[in-house]
């Protein structure tokens, strides 16, 4: 028999229920040790199987008995002996190791977290986590004048993780044990918690939570948004999702509401801070599939799909926010940036969700809401039409005009896929023009003309009306590139086809000459055209050159006379 079974059996018949008593330091000392080698043997599964109801009885004497010392010593801070130290500490770290036994021993083994729950432990840990939460702020607050409590605050975390893990193992699936813990934790305890300066603590906290609420069957799901007190908990939730804490229980405590179908009142709650653009951002990792998968009718019948509902409600806040972009679209100041930011997000946020024609196919059948996206696509190059001769040095502006009508043009392509209704939609309104006008190359977004193209190629596919609009269109002209023109290429028509065509380059300082010129004969004879003064400087440019032939042919006679007189 290994020496784990044989301190296991000790634990078991209750031997160190009666040391401690004369001599604590020895006892918790020597049960420590004993204690962290219980931890790596409880990991093995046919280990716990030795686990019975004696045994969580005599681990739940040894919890409460460390409590109670515990508490002694802490109320007496000012009077501690050294060895008094030792022993708070010795004592803490072995209920810290008590805790992680019994949290090894009901992985996989329900039969063993029943026993915890009718043995008491339950509710013994769950007072652990309250209790060394409090010893954790009284020495805190006693550091200056008492340097040696500051070693208790971080084992008392340990404890305060452990105690966590096991009651949110225990919560896995089991509805008796979520409203057990709910009513003993719910509201204060989990708000303290969330506010903890331990981030582990707080990851630990979001589990729990997700565990008893983030499920559509729960009874204590709508407990959590009706009171101020569960708003506040779901505030610090999302909060926890942000930089620097990023924890992962609080990301999936959100993902599991949402899919809960509580997005709008997760939006309610945030709304009008910075957390919305966390919301959101939560939402967009949870439709791309780069987040975690969450498989259906898990925990209790947690379903993975977001809800349709939720971009209809996205759709009808950006309907009443679309002047916001139209404003940024064209430059103006906006009013509310932080709505104009979101509506922005949003905006970005459907046109990726109405690319997922298996799961949103209600949102792509929004034919009001494409009218919408049209109606503003349409305001926005009324009041600011792309330009075709755009320098590629300007700076665009994040999240300004080019970024809203990509987007919009995004989502009308995705809408209008496949969709005969919404093709005829977008004519009628007059969108084809608009979009064949955003069909230009800029380098600064290249983008943009991939996404028109690809909107034209939607919109009139099998759709003969839409591509008598396209087989209309009459050519203009070509437009000329002004740095293409100083590097001696200019596009010319051939027949229907444009080329580029090869000529003389112009510097900038032979421009310049050209500019001085036509305006000098503009000054002297108003009525001489700009080709007949090309004409006439072509002709000073031949005259001058052959003066200069004739010059150099009488300057090498003269150097060759030069030679034979020398010789």
């Amino acid at each position: 028999m290994e020496t784990a079974d044989i301190e296991f059996e000790r634990i078991r018949r209750g031997i160190w229920a009666g040391p401690y008593a004369s001599k604590p330091y020895v006892a918790w000392n020597d049960l420590s040790r004993v204690l962290s080698t219980l931890v790596k043997w409880s990991r093995v599964a046919k280990n716990r199987k030795k686990f019975d109801e004696v045994v969580y009885n005599s681990f739940k004497e040894l919890l409460e008995k460390a409590k109670g010392d515990i508490d002694t010593k802490i109320k007496a801070l000012s009077t501690l002996t050294q060895q008094d130290v030792d022993v708070v500490t010795v004592t803490i770290i072995a209920t810290a190791n008590i805790v992680r036994v019994l949290r090894n021993s009901v992985v996989d083994f329900p039969t063993n977290q029943f026993l915890q729950v009718k043995t008491g432990l339950l509710d013994t840990i769950m007072e652990s986590i309250g209790f060394y939460h409090n010893v954790s702020e009284t020495c805190r607050r006693a550091k200056f004048r008492y340097p040696y409590a500051l070693t208790y605050s971080p084992l008392c975390y340990e404890v305060m993780r452990a105690c966590l893990q096991v009651t949110s193992n225990l919560c896995v699936g089991n509805q008796a044990v979520q409203g057990a813990v709910w009513s003993r934790l719910y509201p204060g305890m989990f708000t303290t918690l969330l506010e903890s300066s331990d981030k582990t603590v707080k990851n630990y906290v979001c589990s729990i939570l997700f565990h008893c609420v983030a499920w559509r069957a729960s009874t204590h799901l709508e407990k959590l948004f009706i009171s101020d007190a569960g708003k506040n908990i779901v505030r610090n939730a999302v909060a926890l999702v942000e930089q620097p804490n990023c924890l992962e229980w609080a990301q999936i405590l959100i993902e599991g509401l949402i899919c809960a179908d509580k997005f709008i009142d997760l939006h309610d709650i945030c709304k009008e801070s910075q957390r919305t653009f966390t919301l959101l951002e939560i939402l967009s990792e949870k439709i791309s599939g780069t987040n975690r998968t969450v498989s259906k009718e898990m925990f209790g019948g947690l379903e993975s799909a977001v809800p349709v509902t939720v971009f209809l409600y996205l759709s009808r806040i950006l309907t009443q926010n679309r002047q916001y972009l139209v404003d940024m679209a064209v430059g103006k100041d906006v009013e509310d940036t932080t709505k104009g930011e979101a509506s922005v997000r949003i905006l970005h946020l459907l046109a990726d969700a109405t690319a997922k024609e298996e799961c949103f196919e209600r949102l792509r059948s929004n034919t009001p809401f494409l009218e919408v996206a049209v109606k503003v696509l349409n305001e926005i190059q009324e009041n600011k039409p792309v330009k075709f001769d755009l320098p590629g040095r300007e700076e665009v502006i994040p999240d300004g005009s080019f970024m809203v009508r990509q987007e919009l043009i995004r989502l009308i392509t995705n809408m209008c896929a496949g969709n005969r209704h919404h093709q005829d939609k977008v004519r009628i309104l007059g969108g084809v023009t608009t979009i064949l006008c955003h069909c230009v190359v800029d380098k600064q977004n290249p983008y943009m003309p991939q996404w028109s193209i690809m909107a034209i190629r939607m919109l009139t596919h099998k759709n003969k009306e839409n591509q008598s609009i396209i087989n209309n269109l009459r050519n203009e002209g070509v437009v000329q590139d002004e740095a293409l023109r100083k590097l001696g290429v200019e596009i010319k028509m051939d027949g229907s086809k444009p080329r580029a065509a090869v000529v003389h380059p112009q510097s900038d300082e032979n421009l310049l000459k050209l500019e001085e010129l036509s305006e000098k004969s503009q000054i002297e004879n108003p009525e001489q055209s700009e080709d007949d003064l090309l004409k006439s400087e072509e002709e000073n440019f031949y005259t001058s050159k052959e003066e200069m032939l004739e010059e150099a042919d009488n300057n090498l006679k003269v150097s060759k006379g030069n030679f034979k007189d020398s010789g």
